[in-house]
This record gives C-alpha cells, structure tokens and sequence, in this order.
C-alpha cells in the first residue's frame, strides 16, 4: 500500500476514533426527526390507531434514548379513547396503560435533564415533563380525583412557565398548557375546586384562565407543528360543547372532517354542531354519511355511531 494512502486511512480513523460525535461512541440516534413522528400521528387523525400504536412501538425501538415513542403511543391511547365514548372525557379503559407509558417514559426525559446539554435539551425535557403531568391531570380529573389532578396541573403549569422563558416559540407547548388554564378556569368555582383549596391551600390550585387557555390553543392550532391537529381539537371542544358557540366551531371542524373523512370525532363533532346551529338539511347528510359508512363497514364506525346517527336524524326531523 502506498505512503501516502496507508497514512490518509490512518488519519481518518483516528479522527473517527476522537470525535464525540462518532456512531458507536454516541450509540443509536437520540432523537426521531419531526416528520417522522408526524407521519405516525397522521395515522391516528385518519383512525388508524391500532397502525399508529405500531409505528410508535417502531419508532421507541429505533430511539431507545428518546421518550418520544412512549409519549406519543400514549398521546394516541387519547385519541382513541374518544372512540364510542364521551367525546371530551373518552373512556377510563386506557387509563393504566397510559400511566404505563409516562412512568417508562420519564426515566430518558430525566436523563436528558441531568446532562445538562444545550438550551434545545433543556427545552425538550421540559415539553415532555409537562405534557406528562398535563396527561396525568386529565386522567385524574375524569376520574374524579380532584386533588391529585389539581397538583399535576400545577406541576404541568410551572413546567411549561419555564420552558416559555427558555423559548417562547415552542409552539408545541402552547397545547397542555392552554388545555390545562381553560379547563381549570370553568372549575374555579366548583365544588371540586373548593375541596381542594380546602384541602391543599389557595397556592396549591393551578391557575385558571379561560381568555389564555383560547389563545394557547389557537397558537398551538396555527403554528405547532406536532400538537396542531390536538389543539383545534381543542378549540372545537371548547366552542361545541361548553360555550355553545357552534359558529365558531364549525369552520374548524369542517377543515378536520373534510381532510380526515374517517375519524369517528369528527364525524360525531360535525353531529353535535349542526345540531346545535339547528342546520336540519346539513345535520341530515352528516348522519345519513355516517350510517353509510358505518354499512361500508369503516374501522371505529360501528353500532355506537349508528345508533348516535340515528338520534340525531331523528332530531333532524323534527326542526
């Protein structure tokens, strides 16, 4: 072998052996890129949830230092516990599983926090921190836990605060956070609230605020880049089902409906805001679609959203 070659090779190798940034001294990539943690999340808004539970299990096996695949897999047990269920609470059974997922979750987002890396590390362990704790609030709350609710509400609060000094512009982040002070601020005056003033002081109570929790949303709707699809669904819950302003949902809904024709939410949203704009020729074609596709035999379209279908056509007759 030629000089010249022989020390060339040499060089690189050595080179290769130093740098931080070498493959087996780094391991496997920390991080999944953006798009792909979209493409699995568009699986989950077109209701393929079981195909979207796959590709994060994929997407954690490939990342193993990341908690992305256990936090969003858990994100999508949401989604799909709105399926033949409440369509603000879904149902309790993904309760545990959910849990599961944030308690394997958050060992890789504390060692993220404990290394002590660049500003964009310190940002991500507290996105996914406080969306843990924004998850654990949501299930506590529909389980009628108040106090443990009202606490990983805090908790979800004084995370975020600190992650919009760091980068206000992480727009992913405006979503729990804006979930959270809207929610909080139709309970101010509740019976829930005051049993756990009562119990854990006025301090203790996350903050309420409706006007801030409707901003945060529609930050989130116009410019986060994961959470988008998650806070418009926020908005049109927020507008159709505790503030009676179907005007206001409608646009919304419809862009969700229109691009994802089968997810069952948004077909049964597109139900309950006709109705309540009192659209009798347009509340009739929305269930006679969903009772078709409910005879075609579409996933997630079956005897639940036929019979909710056939209520409110019922209704439809009698504008």
């Amino acid at each position: 072998m030629k000089p010249v070659l022989l020390a060339t090779i040499s060089l690189g190798l050595a080179l290769l052996l130093i740098s931080p940034r070498a493959a087996w001294a780094d391991g496997p990539p920390r991080e999944p890129s953006v798009e792909e943690i979209k493409q699995a999340r568009e699986l989950s808004y077109r209701g393929e949830y079981e195909e979207a539970t796959r590709r994060f299990e994929a997407i954690a096996s490939k990342y193993p230092r990341s908690p992305a695949g256990e936090f969003y897999k858990a994100v999508t047990l949401i989604w799909r516990s709105r399926v033949d269920a409440k369509l603000d609470a879904g149902t309790r059974d993904y309760d545990d599983q959910i849990e599961a997922l944030l308690v394997s979750m958050i060992p890789k987002v504390e060692a993220i926090k404990a290394a002590a890396g660049s500003k964009d590390d310190q940002v991500e362990s507290l996105y996914y921190l406080g969306s843990a704790a924004g998850m654990r609030a949501r299930i506590a709350l529909y389980q009628n836990h108040g106090i443990p609710a009202a606490k990983q509400a805090r908790l979800a609060q004084d995370l975020f605060d600190d992650l919009f000094k760091l980068d206000p512009n992480y727009f992913d982040a405006y979503y729990a956070p804006g979930a959270i002070y809207y929610a909080v601020g139709l309970l101010v005056d509740s019976t829930l609230a005051k049993l756990v003033v009562n119990m854990l002081g006025q301090k203790s109570l996350p903050a309420g605020d409706i006007a801030r929790g409707r901003t945060y949303l529609t930050t989130a709707a116009e410019k986060a880049p994961l959470n988008d699809v998650d806070a418009k669904l926020g908005l049109v819950e927020i507008y159709a089902l505790n503030e009676n302003r179907f005007d206001l949902a409608l646009p919304i809904a419809r862009d969700l409906q229109a691009k994802y024709p089968y997810n069952q939410t948004f077909a049964r949203y597109m139900l309950r805001i006709y109705a309540g704009l009192k659209d009798k020729t347009r509340l009739t074609q929305t269930a006679q679609q969903i009772i078709a596709l409910v005879k075609e035999g579409k996933p997630n379209f079956g005897p639940f959203v036929k019979a909710e279908a056939e209520r409110y056509l019922a209704e439809a007759s009698k504008m």
